[in-house]
């Protein structure tokens, strides 16, 4: 089930409010970690379950939405899977909620016999190297939430239109696909769920030329 923005956390505790005998359970974060604790606690206590899903975005899925390439369809489809849990009535799904601001994590399990925290890193590691934070130089995180249209990066002033050079730290599966990413045909990009700023972008790129830089050889390279 899912409940309308700006409803979320009334709506929230009257769904606790009307659990009496089932297991309450809330599990913030709505991430396949999130879908797949509920799916095997759906599995393990069957109709005597009760399941609140919370998520600071007004929509679930989390990476798979906002961290899986647009051109890897076959890895999103997982959304389907998700789904069908967020509409089982044993489940709700309660989006724009952020604990620690709407409600506190206190609060939350004195709602619920147990909370479970799946939710992501939502920070980055930064290097502690000269110009870091230098104009055009972004953490990879920033840039993959902006071309799967992530809210928080929606405004990252990404302009390739006089870049030909890109650098990428790291060989891992992350960098592979902000590589691929620029490097890729637009019209091939266009019939993905790509977002439109990102595609738009993407179509006056100038890139032609993306090195990977790693502390180690491609022998060693962190991909699935």
């Amino acid at each position: 089930m899912l409940f309308p923005l700006g409803r979320s956390v009334a709506a929230l505790a009257r769904s606790c409010s009307s659990v009496t005998t089932q297991l309450s359970v809330c599990i913030v974060g709505s991430g396949p970690a999130g879908f797949y604790t509920a799916q095997q606690l759906l599995k393990l206590y069957g109709e005597d379950v009760k399941i609140d899903i919370l998520d600071r975005l007004p929509t679930p899925f989390g990476l798979v939405r906002t961290g899986v390439a647009p051109d890897h369809e076959d890895t999103k489809n997982v959304i389907n899977q998700f789904t069908r849990t967020a509409q089982d009535p044993r489940v709700s799904f309660f989006g724009n909620v952020n604990v620690g601001r709407d409600v506190t994590l206190d609060e939350i399990r004195k709602l619920y016999n147990a909370v479970v925290l799946a939710y992501g890193a939502e920070g980055d590691r930064k290097l502690n190297i000269l110009g870091e934070d230098s104009h055009g130089v972004y953490a990879a995180r920033e840039f993959v939430w902006w071309y799967n249209g992530h809210p928080d990066q929606r405004d990252l002033p990404v302009d390739l239109s006089h870049v030909e050079s890109v650098a990428v730290c790291g060989i891992g599966n992350v960098a592979l696909d902000c590589a691929r990413i620029l490097l890729r045909p637009a019209s091939e990009l266009a019939r993905t769920d790509i977002a439109r700023h990102a595609l738009q972008q993407l179509q006056h790129s100038k890139v032609r030329q993306v090195q990977l830089c790693a502390r180690r050889g491609p022998v060693q390279a962190a991909c699935t």
